[in-house]
Parts: C-alpha cells; sequence; structure tokens
C-alpha cells in the first residue's frame, strides 16, 4: 500500500525535495543504489573557516568559495542540504560549523534550535540509518523554522557580491513572516518595559559595571536596550551621567559621537543627540551649534541624506518594519500582551533594518521592494483577525505615531530647551525646528494634562513642555500658533471636550477634523474607557449622517480606525450595533467609491464581532444589486490570500464568506 501511494504521488512531480527523498528514505520506500547528492562538494573547504577560496561572510548557513578548476565556478552550499549526507564525516563537518558559528559571539540560532541540535547531535553523527535519518529531519525542521536563522541567512544574501538570489528568495519570507514557535525562545531582559522598570535600571547598572570604557557602556546598552526610545531614567542619558560619576575625567562629547557614528543605522544618532539634550552641562564650550544640527537632521522629515546625516527614508523603514511585525503578531496571537508584542516588533525591526546598507536610496529601495508588499499582506490579516489586544503605550507608539523617534527626542528637550541656547539658532535652523515641531505636536494629539509620574517611553514626557518653551522664542505669529495648538491639545485630552469636538465634527475645518480624528484614535489606542462617552456621539442617528455621511475620506478612515479599536476592546453593543450603524449609512451614500469604502468598513468590523447580520442585511437588501460587485472584488482579494491568514482567522471569516454570495 505504502509503494503504491508513493508511486501515485511521485507520478505527479518532476522533482522531489531533499527533504521528501530523505522522508522516502527513511520510510524504506526508496531502494536501488542513490549517487550521493553532495559528491561534488570540497568539504575541506566547508571545515576551514578561513579557507583562502571560501568568501568572507558573517556566519550563518550558507558557505560560499570559488572552485579550484581552471575556470572557477562560484559554489553556494547550504549548510542544512549538506546535512543529507551518507557519511557521518560529513554530517560532523556540517555540525562543526553549526557550533562555530553559535560560539562566535553572534547570535545565529534561537536557543530552542541550539538545544534541539544539542540533543539530537550523538544520532545526527551515527552511521545507522534508523538514528541519523529521523534526527536529520528533525534538525532541518527546527532550522528551517528558526527566525534568527533565517535572518544570518538574509545577511549573507545580501553581503555576498553578487547578491545570493535564490537563497535570498528562501530566507526573506521566514524573516518578514516569522513562525510563531520560533519565537517562542527568544529571550529578552526585559519582555515588558511598562512593568518592569527595576529590570530596566539593572541593564543600566549591569551595563556601566562591565564596561571598560564609556563607548563600551553605549554599546552594551543600545544592544540590550537601544531599540526603544526610553524615557529619561532608563535612557543612554543614565549610562553616561553614571559612568561620569565614577570617571570624571572622561570625554563624553568626544566617546558618545565616537561610538553613535561608528555604530549601524540611525538610531544610535538619536541616543547620542539623547544623551546631551538632557545633559546639556556635557556639551563642550563651542559645540552646541553641532549638537543642533545633530537635532534638525534627526527631527526633520528631510526628504533625501544630508552630509553626514540620516534620510528620512531609514526612519520610515524602521517604523514600517515595526508596525509589520506587530501586525502579524497580533493576528496569529489573539488575547495577548499588546506591549510584549510590539517590543518585539521594534527589537526585530532594528534586527532586519541593519541588513540594509544605511543609505536613503537603499533605505527607499526595501520600503518599496520588500515592505510595501509586507506591510500590505499583513495589515490586511491583521484587519480581518480584529482580536481584542490589551492596550499598551508601546502598541499607540507603533500605530498610532507617525515619527517616534523624532517624536522622542522633541519630547525630551522640554526639561532643559534653555540650556540648549535655542534663542542663538540661525533663522534658517528656527524654522526647520519649528516646522518639525508643529508637525509632531499635531500627529500626537491629543496632549494629556496631567504628567506620568512614572513614564517608561521618552514620548510620554511632556511634549507640551517643549512647545511653551520654544514659543517664548519665536515671533508673535509663531507664538500664537504654538499656544492655540497647545491649548487646542489640552481640549481635546480630556474625554468631555474630545467628544464634545466630535459632535461639533461637521461644522470643524478639515484641518480640525483631521485633529479631532488623530485625537481619537490616539485615545482609542491608550484608554478604551472612552467608548461609553463616545458611544452616546456614535448613537446619534443624525451626526452619523451629517458626519460620518459626508466627511472627506482620510478622516472617515481614521474615525473608523479608532471606533473599531474601541469596539475589540468594548464588545457588547459594539460587536451587535455598531456594523449596523455603518451599514445604513453604506445603503444611504450615492457616492460610488464611498460606498465601496463603507461596505470594506461593514465587511471588518463585522468579522471582529463574528456577527453577518449588517452584510446581510446589505446582500440580501433592497439595494443589493448596488454591493453584488463590490463583494466579488473583495472574494477574490481574500481567496487570492487564503492560505497567509492565521487558521484562527480563516475560521472566522468562513461564516461571513459564505454570505458573500449574492444570487
Amino acid at each position: 500500500m505504502q509503494i503504491r501511494l508513493r508511486n501515485y504521488a511521485l507520478h505527479h512531480f518532476d522533482r522531489v525535495n531533499m527533504r521528501t527523498f530523505a522522508c522516502l528514505q527513511n520510510l524504506d520506500l526508496l531502494d536501488g543504489a542513490i549517487t550521493p547528492f553532495s559528491s561534488d562538494v570540497e568539504w575541506a573547504v566547508i571545515r576551514d573557516a578561513h579557507h583562502l577560496r571560501r568568501e568572507k561572510l558573517s556566519p550563518g548557513p550558507l558557505v560560499v568559495y570559488m572552485t579550484a578548476e581552471e575556470k572557477p565556478r562560484r559554489m553556494v552550499v547550504e549548510l542544512l542540504a549538506l546535512l543529507y549526507s551518507e557519511s557521518p564525516e560529513g554530517r560532523k563537518t556540517v555540525l562543526m560549523n553549526l557550533d562555530n558559528m553559535m560560539a562566535g559571539g553572534v547570535q545565529c540560532v534561537t536557543p530552542q534550535s541550539a538545544q534541539a541540535l544539542g540533543r539530537l547531535q550523538a544520532a545526527l553523527e551515527s552511521e545507522v540509518s534508523e538514528q541519523w535519518r529521523p534526527a536529520v529531519l528533525e534538525a532541518i525542521d527546527v532550522l528551517n523554522d528558526d527566525i534568527i536563522f533565517a535572518l544570518q541567512g538574509t545577511r549573507q544574501c545580501l553581503e555576498s557580491e553578487p547578491v545570493i538570489q535564490n537563497s535570498l528568495n528562501t530566507y526573506v519570507p521566514r524573516v518578514m513572516f516569522p513562525t510563531i514557535s520560533s519565537l517562542d525562545s527568544i529571550a529578552f531582559e526585559v519582555r515588558n518595559p511598562e512593568v518592569e522598570h527595576p529590570k530596566l535600571l539593572e541593564v543600566i547598572e549591569s551595563s556601566v559595571a562591565e564596561a571598560q570604557s564609556l563607548g563600551d557602556a553605549c554599546a552594551r546598552y543600545y544592544a540590550r536596550l537601544g531599540y526603544l526610545p526610553l524615557a529619561p531614567a532608563y535612557s543612554m542619558g543614565e549610562v553616561v551621567t553614571r559612568w561620569m560619576t565614577t570617571h570624571r575625567d572622561a570625554d563624553a562629547w568626544a566617546t558618545v559621537w565616537a561610538w553613535a557614528q561608528s555604530a549601524l543605522g540611525p538610531v544610535p544618532q538619536y541616543h547620542a543627540c539623547a544623551v546631551f539634550t538632557l545633559h546639556p552641562e556635557l556639551v563642550p564650550a563651542g559645540k552646541m551649534p553641532e549638537l543642533w544640527a545633530e537635532i534638525l537632521k534627526l527631527v526633520c522629515e528631510e526628504k533625501t541624506r544630508d552630509a553626514g546625516g540620516h534620510s528620512h527614508e531609514s526612519w520610515m523603514l524602521r517604523s514600517d518594519l515595526a508596525k509589520h511585525f506587530a501586525y502579524h503578531l497580533e493576528a496569529n496571537l489573539p488575547e495577548n500582551d499588546s506591549a510584549n508584542m510590539a517590543g518585539f516588533a521594534w527589537w526585530f525591526a532594528e534586527q532586519v533594518a541593519s541588513l540594509f546598507p544605511d543609505e536613503a536610496k537603499s533605505a527607499q529601495f526595501y520600503r518599496k521592494n520588500w515592505m510595501a508588499p509586507a506591510i500590505n499582506r499583513s495589515s490586511q490579516v491583521w484587519l480581518a483577525a480584529s482580536s481584542n489586544i490589551r492596550s499598551s503605550y508601546l502598541r499607540y507608539m507603533t500605530f498610532g505615531v507617525q515619527s517616534p523617534w523624532a517624536a522622542s527626542l522633541l519630547a525630551l528637550m522640554g526639561a532643559k530647551l534653555e540650556q540648549l541656547a535655542p534663542s542663538e539658532l540661525a533663522a534658517e535652523s528656527q524654522a526647520l525646528f519649528h516646522d518639525a515641531l508643529f508637525s509632531n505636536l499635531i500627529s500626537l494629539l491629543p496632549f494629556s494634562s496631567e504628567l506620568t509620574t512614572e513614564p517608561t517611553f521618552a514620548l510620554e514626557c511632556s511634549i507640551n513642555e517643549t512647545a511653551l518653551k520654544w514659543e517664548q522664542t519665536q515671533a508673535e505669529e509663531n507664538r500664537k500658533m504654538l499656544a492655540q495648538l497647545v491649548a487646542y491639545g489640552r481640549t481635546l485630552g480630556s474625554d468631555e471636550g474630545l467628544c464634545k469636538a466630535l459632535r461639533g465634527l461637521a461644522d470643524s475645518s478639515l484641518p480640525d477634523q483631521v485633529a479631532i480624528a488623530l485625537s481619537l484614535k490616539a485615545k482609542a489606542y491608550l484608554d478604551p474607557s472612552i467608548a461609553s462617552a463616545v458611544w452616546e456621539v456614535l448613537s446619534d442617528g443624525e451626526w452619523r449622517q451629517q458626519v460620518l455621511g459626508t466627511i472627506e475620506e482620510r478622516v472617515l478612515g481614521l474615525l473608523i480606525e479608532a471606533f473599531s479599536v474601541l469596539q475589540a476592546s468594548n464588545q457588547d453593543k459594539w460587536f451587535s450595533i455598531f456594523p449596523h450603524f455603518i451599514a445604513e449609512l453604506c445603503e444611504k451614500t450615492d457616492d460610488a467609491e464611498r460606498r465601496h469604502s463603507l461596505f470594506l468598513y461593514v465587511v471588518h468590523i463585522s468579522l471582529a464581532s463574528d456577527t453577518v447580520s449588517a452584510v446581510r442585511r446589505l446582500l440580501r437588501g433592497d439595494q443589493k444589486a448596488k454591493f453584488v460587485e463590490i463583494a466579488k472584488l473583495y472574494r477574490d482579494r481574500v481567496e487570492s490570500m487564503w492560505a497567509q491568514y492565521p487558521p484562527w482567522v480563516q475560521g472566522r471569516m468562513r461564516g461571513l464568506f459564505a454570505n458573500l454570495h449574492v444570487v
């Protein structure tokens, strides 16, 4: 029976991969002489990491070398493929390479994979096929599932000249859409910074105590916590001040900037700027203009790389990556802690971003060719999942803040802005900073009137203070604009003020509508308890028609996103009634484009509530002809990416999907 099944299966394939081949061997379903696939591999090169013909690459799953023939060929060898070798010596060579990788000081595999390889080592080195073949299959499955192993493979492919495109096509999907099982064993010293302040301090203490120099202390901190813009008490500024307490003759300015400029990516520049904005007393005489130049490079959204600076594209690449990984994790881990997931998303975003050359064109290329398709897919899956995720400040920073690193630095500057001598800036620099501050203030609406007593993140510091102090250095017109914006932000920061503005949205200007919608979105992510007050506004049919039925699409999208976040966290009538509110608008609109958008909103909020009545209302009602084509387009899109949805989301979608077929 097994042989018949084998023959029937193989009849449909021109070739089989090595894993299938090994499985058939393990089941004793292949007979006859088999030529070892690895007969053309130069094992001497594989054994010697310093072989002259071996290409110098970061540690990882690939070995690249030139053959010794008269006309040398470039060989790209995957270590995992060599594990299939019939020779015990060959498998031992692979294990030796893997051991050397793991002992080299660079994290090349997850702890879970390292543990599995240790457990399987004896079986992998065995000469008995019944022992080594199943062990090989398990080891390869574990490493193919390993996100860090795939990351290192991607790094090697990009380092190599020319790029190893075939292998890159294998590793990139594993990096961009990691399996959840591969994440479980990645240990973080601080999993949720918002509730682990003592651990944050322990990291700072040990970073200083174990360091050989101030630059070493900065590097240790950066490797452990530097992927997050933390509050002053847990920032690199704290590391520097603790070091300076016992090393008073150290040159903080020269050392910190030397470290930042030697490190990869733009994030070290943020930390250096943060150190000296928090501690302007460490800035040598005459160096303040240089600090301001670095600050302006960071906070101004320049489209091209300035001399020695980092482009806006580099920052947006990191923001896109963090959002993408947060979307992916939330869709695959419903009912989970958003702070843990967002923390991993920020950490891994920096790991992936560090793969790419630190230049504007490179960041632009990878945003367009890697990030755009990935985030389009992950956001669609996330929308379909609409899982109830506990709120956290880091989740808000991930999904709700346009430029979190720039905004964080601006928030930190308020404490000692006077000592940074802003009035001495050239007029052009003042204009650049003013525009950056103003645009970030708008994106951060609303402003709470209460200061966070124990902030975790830099953005929890009062950016109001920065705005008010900067206002004092400005001409009358700019002062008035800033004062009005801060006052408006404080009004929108209260539930009462925000809901009052929401009621009057139809009579507001477009900029005010955007500001109110952004404020509601921020409130929804940070404080779901506002749901009851918002519901009072939303349940007014006349308001819905005047506001949701007429406002610009961009504002409507922001409002629906805010309502959807409140729906997921509050359920109850948000589940049963809210979808019908939007369906009613969908029925009444005469605008075809708006009808399309509203229909998709109905679908997504119905998925979130596990209900189908609002969708059935549209597709079975008197106006169903208006929605037939829209429903078909949505079905086609979902069917094209069905395999990308997690199983639990597929289950959620089946009931709705059955109702999308209109007769």
